[in-house]
């Protein structure tokens, strides 16, 4: 798989992927997960799922012209940053998000250990897994084992790295062909 060009794709990123209700059903199942503070954000994107969080959120993406979109929603709180290699001290952020990202990563693993460094015990990270299953699964079709962010991979790798799984969650991609359900992951970095 390809992974897309975002500083194109990023005009049109919301609208051809649900817009606000997809991300304000995403903001919801993620906010269920977390604990209580501000949130990082890894490949933030438009910023549309992060502007739809009760809480503070900082976000980071690769992608310039996304960041474009989320700076204008989340207003002197993006940076631009690589998910593998993170601007963060090592155990200093409560909360990680990754939605819609592990999929696309030729190496998920080295997003999750570098999520796994920059928590701090007992911090929570919420991911996105089995996308590409979701979507199958809504067009009536077997899912597809070996995925980059299958659970049970995504499951491994965070104990490889500290964390356990400590909550599961899903929300419906409102506004796309077929309406897959998302299915959400948190780690939480053993004590």
């Amino acid at each position: 798989m390809t992974m897309p060009d975002y500083e194109v794709e990023a005009a049109r990123y919301d609208e051809s992927r649900g817009g606000q209700p997809r991300a304000r059903a995403a903001a919801t199942a993620i906010e269920t997960l977390l604990p209580a503070g501000p949130v990082l954000d890894v490949a933030v994107g438009t910023g549309i799922v992060a502007a739809a969080m009760a809480r503070p959120v900082i976000g980071v993406d690769l992608s310039s012209a996304m960041l474009g979109h989320a700076s204008r929603r989340l207003p002197g709180r993006v940076a631009r940053a690589d998910a593998r290699s993170l601007p963060v001290a090592s155990d200093s952020v409560s909360a990680v998000t990754a939605i819609w990202l592990l999929h696309l990563m030729p190496d998920s693993e080295a997003v999750v250990r570098e999520v796994a460094r920059v928590l701090r015990r007992g911090g929570v990270f919420v991911c996105t897994v089995d996308k590409r299953a979701a979507h199958r699964l809504a067009e009536g079709n077997p899912a597809l084992p070996g995925a980059r962010d299958e659970r049970s991979r995504v499951e491994a790798l965070g104990a490889r790295y500290g964390l356990a799984v400590s909550g599961e969650g899903s929300f419906v991609g409102y506004g796309q062909d077929y309406e897959p359900v998302f299915p959400l992951l948190a780690l939480t970095k053993k004590q």
